[in-house]
């Protein structure tokens, strides 16, 4: 069973307070350093700079795999977890300055290999402009750019691609139009040749697919050991092999071995069955 967003936050948070707390015990452990030992002071370094990246990376990969981005306008447990990711922005701050500060003392010329990229924590951002006010996203761009640190999320606060929802509303209006289409088409040829039947019947069975892609569910057909497809995949390869209409003209159309599959189609564990 897959989780759902709030369940995913969850989880997440509390993996964020476990990040989070090995980062402040790195924290305490290079700020009370023995400037004296500088063996012991950039092996401390070190840990400060994995694990404030461990911390800081997990929230940024996390709102970009989880679909956060658009899930819910106005959930209570997704505004939290911005709030989440702007407290984070703002621990960034004072972490990249101190990696500059010992940096710039102890070896310069590293210095621009521990800055982040132009597109770093662009989706932490998107968070933040997405469901927190104007006034805490404007105050957190502010501070990040008089620090020269990357604000690309606040200035390309769209995602570049298509997320889940979108392709899912594409999928279900695609769907619709040739379902429609070929209803329009059943009126005007209502006696179609073998070519044409064949030619509806993989159009329908992509718009049924289409279709289905936007309902929740998972759905797994096999027909022998030759075919085997689950999700809109499935209800293609069931429409397109086993349409009662196909039944008709099963001696043209179908294949042999959905035909003698058919009859078995429902309620087995063997070849043709559907698995919910």
């Amino acid at each position: 069973m897959s989780k759902t967003h709030e369940q995913e936050v969850v989880l997440a948070k509390t993996k964020v307070a476990e990040l989070k707390h090995t980062y402040m015990e790195s924290l305490k452990e290079f700020i009370g350093r023995d400037k004296k030992d500088k063996n012991r002071c950039n092996e401390l370094f070190l840990d400060l700079q994995k694990n404030g990246n461990s911390y800081f990376n997990y929230i940024e990969e996390f709102v970009g795999n989880s679909d956060l981005l658009g899930a819910h306008e106005n959930g209570r447990w997704v505004i939290g977890f911005a709030e989440d990711c702007l407290a984070a922005l703002d621990s960034l701050i004072s972490h990249i300055m101190l990696l500059r500060a010992f940096t710039r003392e102890e070896n310069p010329t590293l210095l621009e290999a521990i800055e982040p990229v132009d597109t770093a924590y662009a989706n932490m951002q998107r968070m933040v402009v997405q469901y927190l006010t104007k006034a805490q996203s404007g105050e957190i761009e502010k501070k990040l750019k008089s620090k020269s640190l990357p604000i690309y999320g606040f200035e390309n606060p769209n995602l570049p691609i298509m997320n889940r929802k979108v392709q899912t509303i594409l999928s279900f209006g695609f769907g619709i139009v040739f379902v429609i289409t070929i209803l329009v088409v059943a009126i005007f040829i209502p006696t179609p040749t073998d070519f044409q039947y064949t030619i509806f019947r993989i159009v329908l069975s992509l718009a049924a697919g289409g279709v289905v892609a936007a309902f929740p569910g998972f759905i797994e057909v096999s027909f022998g050991k030759w075919l085997r497809a689950g999700g809109a995949l499935a209800v293609f390869a069931l429409v397109y092999f086993a349409a009662p209409a196909a039944i008709e003209n099963q001696s043209t159309i179908l294949p042999k071995t959905g035909l003698n599959e058919l009859s078995s189609i429902v309620g087995t564990k063997g070849p043709g069955s559907i698995f919910h």
